[in-house]
């Protein structure tokens, strides 16, 4: 896969605002050492200083990140255009093409489901089966006009193809369509008329905005989600649960990025452990894995919210991994552990957890762009007593050095 360095976008933006490395450490609150590093490839930033940085130069995250608006066509690169293709041509689909059975594409999304949250080659079969997943539920959709009982279970099925849709698009760098997707899962859920589905949707809208900077957007979205939802508790079960614990850890997230560090902790330790000691994790409904274990997790991750690497790492020291089904949640907290690692200085330890990554799922550091920053800048600067260990690893995922 062909890299653009963050470091050499962060650098292109700064000359571009005529700023100097002195000018824009000192308004991102870091170094001008370390801006220097990063520039030159021999650090990797954290996502917290990353969006700092980049509120600094008045550009989006992504647009740091070398993370391209439209698809490579360059061959190691995620190529995500059948997925494209299926979510803007649904309206010119084939009317004599017979429509899918509402059951087994139940069945089918839920499988995909199952993949993106388990299987170690989770991008690869999403990227293969997500364009006809979504072109189904849309076909079903339009099979279904004018008969509202069956609209609304097409939509059902819609709105769960979506919100898969848009986690696997942030990944894969595409915000724009993962934006798209979490807006049509949104609108299809309300025409369900289930308070569960919608509540869901919002989750999905929220987290489709923190991807993109936009955080008093999502705790606006996860409050009135909570809100519009609260009174299906009283008589819901553990998925409801689930939902409503998920919105609260993302209105946590929203809070420490907003600067409400103490508030979002208050919330996580509060209302959302309390919830989640109520849930069955194992059951990980809706692929949210909600549960004690991923409120752990997420009070580790305000802590590198916070630029408190020594904290992360307290707090980690107390997270049972093996308790989360969810392969994202696992590789996404062991990322965030390995920056801390190196921001504290310990490059052995932060190999350690990027071998951990990829040992739960190899994909995520062909796919993963800070991930391979981190090996490439690793690689850099290793000692002579692990240097094999991290060459060899971003050998075999094609990092260049």
């Amino acid at each position: 896969m062909k890299d653009v360095s963050t470091g050499h976008m962060i650098r292109h933006q700064r000359e571009r605002q005529g700023m100097s490395t002195t000018g824009l450490a000192t308004q991102a609150g870091c170094t001008t050492r370390h801006i220097e590093l990063l520039e030159q490839g021999k650090r990797t930033p954290s996502l917290p200083l990353l969006r700092e940085i980049a509120k600094v130069l008045g550009v989006r995250t992504a647009v740091l990140l070398g993370e391209s608006p439209r698809d490579s066509h360059e061959p190691d690169r995620p190529q995500v255009g059948p997925i494209e293709r299926a979510i803007f041509t649904y309206k010119t689909l084939a009317t004599d093409v017979e429509p899918p059975d509402p059951e087994q594409l139940v069945e089918r999304v839920s499988a995909a489901r199952d993949a993106w949250m388990s299987s170690h080659n989770r991008y690869s079969i999403l990227m293969r089966e997500l364009p006809q997943l979504i072109s189904d539920a849309e076909r079903l959709i339009l099979e279904n006009d004018g008969r509202p009982d069956a609209r609304r279970v097409a939509c059902r099925v819609a709105a769960d193809a979506y919100i898969l849709g848009r986690g696997v698009l942030k990944h894969l760098g595409r915000l724009d369509l993962a934006h798209l997707a979490a807006d049509r899962a949104m609108r299809y859920a309300e025409e369900t008329e289930d308070p569960l589905m919608v509540a869901w949707a919002h989750w999905n809208l929220g987290q489709s905005m923190l991807s993109d900077d936009m955080h008093e957007v999502a705790y606006d979205v996860a409050r009135q989600g909570m809100e519009v939802f609260e009174p299906a508790l009283a008589d819901g079960d553990d998925r409801h649960l689930s939902v409503y614990g998920a919105l609260q850890l993302m209105a946590a997230i929203s809070l420490a990025r907003a600067g409400e560090d103490q508030e979002a902790r208050d919330l996580l330790r509060g209302p959302a452990l309390s919830i989640a000691r109520r849930v069955d994790e194992q059951g990980n409904h809706f692929g949210l894995a909600f549960g004690p274990t991923n409120v752990a997790i997420h009070m580790a991750s305000i802590e590198c919210e916070k630029r408190r690497p020594d904290v992360a790492l307290r707090v980690a020291d107390d997270i049972d991994l093996t308790r989360t089904p969810s392969v994202e949640r696992r590789t996404t907290h062991l990322g965030q552990i390995a920056r801390a690692c190196e921001d504290l200085g310990d490059d052995a330890a932060s190999l350690v957890y990027l071998l951990r990554i990829e040992r739960e799922c190899p994909e995520e550091l062909d796919y993963k762009r800070l991930l391979r920053e981190m090996v490439r800048s690793l690689a850099r600067r290793a000692r002579p007593s692990w240097a094999p260990e991290v060459r060899y690893l971003a050998e075999r995922h094609r990092i260049s050095q």
